[in-house]
């Protein structure tokens, strides 16, 4: 424990739902049995993750109109002012750049350590470059989740204080809950993360189809989809008109996925593009390997190609098909892949997460 505690405030959308926001909830957990005064800040009334520290609830506050946004900026000054934090970490997606330059130089009143956790820069940085270079010149530095992303900010737009730090994972909660019974018979393959018709980043529609070709519906290997978003229904529709309606289980969102992790056969994921997909870290801490696109960013920092998953040409869902049927097929890979599952899972842990996290804001 420390004499006088580090203050940080982690700011992000809400405690539910996505990968930055799980992050954060993960993070707020670490820095709080570390013995930091933590506190986080959700800007949407939604809330499904454990977290540690206090929390400060801004979506409670809104409403619609001009006015109330005022308002809630004020509110948010006022906090930061109040609690005279050593550090805040911003979780949000950055992409109103008028709104963040307002927000970087009137309201973060301490130092401010933006993270950057997508492959898809235009969500935290400016597409401009010139703007993008300024944007971040006064933060404590920039923290990204993959080596990948780390090169890109430094090289599209000249940061030098550009920092990797891997996302954490709670060890003890993970193997608890992993135990935990699911209500699925027989063997099955998994995927999850959010079902948004907007952008389609999971691409689970080419998922469908690339499993419906497969031969794991013939195999009566069933394909299980975690997750919950707009694009839900269409994907239900999809899975009837390729005639597996009776194989691809929607199961929702679950508070507990570990469970349906350590029980597929393996996870695969099949995204244009990452940040650092935790959910493959996830699925390996389980003890279950993973079938993934090469994709930028973050798969080939996790996958050991044949040792404990596969990492497959980026986009080609052909190959992919292939890879899904081989980690079926292929029993000795499959067993080997299982075997070699949680041999990173230490570089995840909260001890060795926080050794860099302590490193970086200078905090003993």
């Amino acid at each position: 424990m420390q004499d006088k505690k580090t203050k940080v405030c982690l700011i992000g959308t809400s405690l539910s739902g996505g990968g930055a926001n799980k992050n954060q909830a993960l993070i707020s957990k670490m820095f709080h049995q570390h013995g930091f005064e933590t506190h986080n800040v959700i800007v949407v009334n939604s809330i499904s993750f454990d977290y540690g520290g206090e929390l400060f609830n801004l979506g409670l506050h809104k409403s619609n109109g001009i006015l109330n946004r005022i308002k809630r900026f004020y509110l948010l000054r006022d906090y930061i002012k109040k609690h005279k934090f050593d550090f805040i970490i911003d979780f949000r997606d950055r992409s109103k750049i008028l709104q963040e330059f307002f927000v970087l130089n009137f309201i973060y009143t301490v130092p401010y350590i933006p993270t950057i956790r997508s492959f898809y820069l235009e969500y935290y940085i400016p597409k401009n470059k010139l703007l993008g270079s300024l944007i971040f010149k006064n933060a404590y530095g920039i923290v990204t989740v993959s080596k990948a992303l780390e090169v890109k900010v430094k090289e599209d737009y000249n940061y030098k204080n550009v920092q990797t730090i891997l996302n954490p994972l709670d060890l003890e909660q993970i193997n608890r809950l992993s135990k935990e019974s699911i209500s699925i018979d027989g063997n099955f393959v998994i995927a999850a993360g959010r079902m948004d018709s907007d952008e389609h980043l999971k691409q689970f529609d080419r998922l469908i189809e690339t499993y419906s070709k497969s031969k794991l519906p013939e195999w009566n290997i069933k394909l299980v989809l975690l997750g919950d978003g707009t694009d839900k229904s269409r994907l239900e529709i999809l899975a009837n008109e390729y005639n597996v309606s009776e194989n691809v289980l929607f199961e929702g969102f679950q508070k507990n996925p570990y469970a349906y992790f350590s029980k597929a056969r393996y996870l695969v994921l099949s995204s244009k593009n990452e940040g650092f997909p935790t959910v493959l870290n996830e699925a390996l801490a389980c003890g279950t390997p993973v079938v993934s696109f090469d994709c930028e960013s973050g798969p080939n920092e996790i996958i050991e190609h044949e040792i404990n998953g596969l990492l497959v040409e980026n986009q080609n869902f052909e190959a992919l098909k292939n890879a899904m049927e081989r980690m079926i097929s292929d029993k000795e890979l499959y067993s080997n892949c299982k075997k070699n599952a949680q041999n990173k899972k230490d570089l995840h842990s909260f001890e060795k997460t926080m050794e860099h996290w302590k490193t970086f804001l200078k905090a003993e």
